[in-house]
């Protein structure tokens, strides 16, 4: 015959040591019992996620294919409706300036202030056939400490009303 603990603390862990072995149990059994979604008989998915139906997989290769499609189309407007006009900032002197090319010769051409940019901006605006234009400005490749702060902001200011951007090879990309 089982006989009651004398001393207090082992009346109180007998019980809960029965308790605890319980719920292990309990928890050891858990996987046998209940199955994930996707394993379920009667489901399309295995255990991936993709449906086994091959007429399902063929639907989803035909939207993924139409989605890639449509991103291409999407890119090749962007191209079509988009003119690029590339201007440095030389890196002697952190002076603004772009390459004309007219006919075979290709001249170096300054632009020293904000009245030759907007003649610039004009003339790109009419030769573009319609199409938006773009001005890329480029840092110089190799450090010089041009541009300098100062000829940075003058440049924005120039092309405040006109769609452009600055490529810098030295920016931190924070």
């Amino acid at each position: 015959m089982i006989t009651i603990p004398k001393r207090p603390v082992t009346r109180f862990f007998v019980p809960l040591i029965d308790v605890l072995i319980l719920l292990f149990c309990i928890f050891l059994l858990m996987p046998f019992v209940s199955r994930p979604e996707a394993e379920k008989p009667g489901s399309e998915l295995e255990a991936g996620g993709l449906p086994t139906d091959v007429a399902a997989l063929q639907e989803q290769l035909k939207l993924a294919r139409k989605q890639v499609d449509d991103l291409w189309k999407d890119r090749q407007t962007v191209a079509d409706k988009l003119n690029v006009r590339v201007l440095e900032i030389d890196a002697d002197n952190g002076r603004l300036f772009y390459f004309n090319r007219d006919g075979r010769d290709t001249q170096r051409q300054e632009i020293p202030n904000q009245a030759a940019a907007q003649l610039l901006i004009d003339r790109a605006r009419q030769t573009s056939d319609g199409k938006k234009v773009f001005f890329m400005i480029l840092y110089p490749r190799r450090l010089s400490g041009y541009p300098e702060k100062q000829q940075i902001a003058d440049y924005r200011r120039w092309f405040k009303d006109t769609p452009h951007g600055f490529d810098n090879p030295w920016a931190d990309g924070s």
